[in-house]
């Protein structure tokens, strides 16, 4: 089942880029019913210069999805907004403290399981008990992704078995367009409550993909070895962080992709990259 879904952020520094997930709000394609979710720790007022804003503003805009949230989404008469009407209009016009985001498209079983799927990988909560990040929800939502586009789908191996130097590369997928590997992909959780391992495995993975860009790997598929060449799209989708702990290997995270050419993406980028490389695969 097909659901479109808009993410949620607020803006913390008026004159800053940096935005943080709130919320999700999922809508089935097919009947109109809606869901959605919204975090409900504190962190996200403290980050703020202006937490009382945010928080009015934030109760101002779940008033307003109240409002236009039914059973199944009412008809657009006489220029009243649906709920996805609205929502596209504010995603093109707002600029301010509340940050929707253009609409995007998911498969999943069923409204809550897509609701609960795309909050736990997109927004989360602060990193403390049942909603600490797992970076296999990353993966699977990476896959579901990728699955429900057909050319990407054929082309892309899960679970990708790719040796460099007689040592595993560690990767979530792997795309092949005529026996040519095009793109490896790999997920990665800034979240995580142990900063010491995060730093290892980022550690490892670099110096691996250092190798790799100097000599090649091979990737195993079925039966068949094929050649990775040392130049080729190398994409790290990453959660964002939230302690100071986690935004130091963040950030020294960055500063290895951009030595080493690698493409980093947040979650809400997936859809889109994937769309585009589908239509690259389709030509």
């Amino acid at each position: 089942m097909r659901f479109d879904y808009w993410t949620v952020s607020v803006v913390p520094r008026p004159m800053g880029i940096t935005t943080i997930g709130v919320g999700v709000i999922v809508i089935d394609a097919a009947t109109g019913e809606t869901k959605n979710h919204f975090r409900s720790d504190r962190g996200i007022h403290h980050d703020s210069d202006f937490p009382e804003a945010i928080r009015r503003a934030l109760q101002h805009f779940k008033a307003d999805l109240k409002k236009l949230t039914t059973t199944t989404e009412p008809l657009n008469l006489d220029g009243q907004h649906t709920l996805s009407s609205y929502l596209e209009f504010i995603s093109g016009h707002w600029n301010n403290l509340i940050k929707v985001h253009p609409m995007q498209s998911m498969d999943a079983a069923n409204l809550n399981e897509a609701t609960d799927l795309l909050f736990s990988t997109l927004i989360g909560e602060a990193p403390t008990g049942k909603h600490q990040q797992d970076v296999r929800q990353v993966r699977r939502f990476i896959r579901k992704q990728y699955e429900q586009l057909p050319s990407l789908e054929k082309a892309t191996i899960f679970d990708a078995d790719v040796q460099v130097a007689r040592r595993e590369l560690d990767l979530t997928l792997a795309v092949v367009d005529d026996e040519e590997v095009i793109e490896l992909n790999q997920a990665f959780n800034f979240r995580s409550s142990d900063a010491n391992i995060t730093r290892a495995a980022i550690d490892s993975w670099t110096l691996k993909v250092d190798k790799l860009q100097q000599a090649g790997g091979e990737l195993t598929a079925g039966e068949t070895l094929i050649s990775v060449p040392r130049e080729l799209d190398i994409i790290a989708v990453t959660t964002l962080p939230n302690s100071s702990a986690q935004k130091k290997n963040y950030q020294q995270f960055r500063e290895f992709c951009g030595d080493l050419d690698i493409s980093m993406l947040t979650m809400e980028e997936i859809p889109q990259h994937a769309a585009s490389l589908n239509r690259r695969l389709a030509s």
